[in-house]
């Protein structure tokens, strides 16, 4: 550890949470697409259902 400087160790330390932070930004924005699309799929298989039973 002697070898590595203070400010390249700064360097890795804030490279690394930067990448934490972009990769957690888009994995809450691709689960928030998904809940999105299961939202409006579940919405639109309710509505058959219903328009289903209303025949019936």
């Amino acid at each position: 550890m002697g070898d590595v400087s203070e400010r390249s160790l700064m360097v890795c330390v804030v490279l690394s949470f930067s990448a934490g932070v972009l990769i957690g930004w888009h994995g809450n924005k691709m689960r928030r697409r998904f809940l999105d699309w299961r939202k409006k799929r579940l919405q639109q298989q309710l509505d058959a259902t219903q328009k289903k039973l209303d025949l019936a």
